[in-house]
């Protein structure tokens, strides 16, 4: 059993809580040892995880937080840049960080998963490449398809054959086509169909997809 920390108590952070207590429970049904033991949450903000019917308590903050033994750690954000800099904060401290798969999601068994990773119930289909602190919620990856470090999928998004560069998110429900080529650092707007290559830093919307400045 490993003992593990989720880093941020917001909405993300209860579900990776939620995944934690799936995969705890599948264990149990089979008879065998649970494969986490949950020693709680830092968040540099005050929160209150029983009104989110969460049963665990925020032990620190995370500026000042030091690794203290074997555990591992959970990152509960989706902000790629945000999950950047809490993820070097914390490893430059010595801390490991784990990749947690919902096991009511669909993984080919020949994905390659970098470090931190985190997917909630859905399908990633074979050859898959996915880096490292990437967010797969609820989300169709396509044979083939790269996702990189720190980038982050929505609910109902379907990245089919396609490159995604660091640090991109993809809004819920959006489409990215076969062989296309996201930029780092691009944002895909809800709903849009992404047609043609993105580059980096553009902010996308429609369908087809346009570039646009908030």
């Amino acid at each position: 059993m490993k003992d593990i920390i989720i880093v941020c108590a917001g909405g993300f952070g209860c579900e990776v809580y939620d995944i934690i207590e799936c995969i705890n429970r599948k264990a149990e049904e089979k008879g065998e040892e649970k494969p986490y033991n949950l020693l709680g949450f830092l968040s540099d903000v005050n929160v209150d995880l029983s009104s989110k019917k969460v049963n665990s308590t925020v032990i620190g903050d995370i500026q000042n937080w030091y690794p203290k033994g074997n555990e591992v750690y959970a990152l509960g954000i989706s902000t790629p840049k945000d999950k950047e800099r809490l993820s070097n904060l914390l490893k430059s401290r010595g801390a490991e960080f784990e990749t947690l798969i919902s096991p009511y999601s669909i993984v080919h068994k020949d994905v390659e998963f970098g470090e931190g990773c985190i997917v909630t119930a859905y399908s990633i289909s074979r050859g898959a490449k996915i880096g490292n602190f990437v967010n797969v919620m609820g989300s169709m990856v396509g044979s083939g398809a790269v996702i990189g470090d720190y980038s982050t999928t929505t609910g109902f998004t379907n990245i089919t054959n396609a490159t995604l560069g660091k640090r991109v998110y993809v809004g819920s429900h959006a489409v990215i086509m076969n062989n296309k080529k996201i930029g780092d650092d691009a944002f895909i707007a809800a709903c849009s169909l992404v047609v043609s290559n993105v580059k980096a830093g553009k902010k996308m919307f429609g369908v087809p997809a346009k570039s646009f400045e908030l």
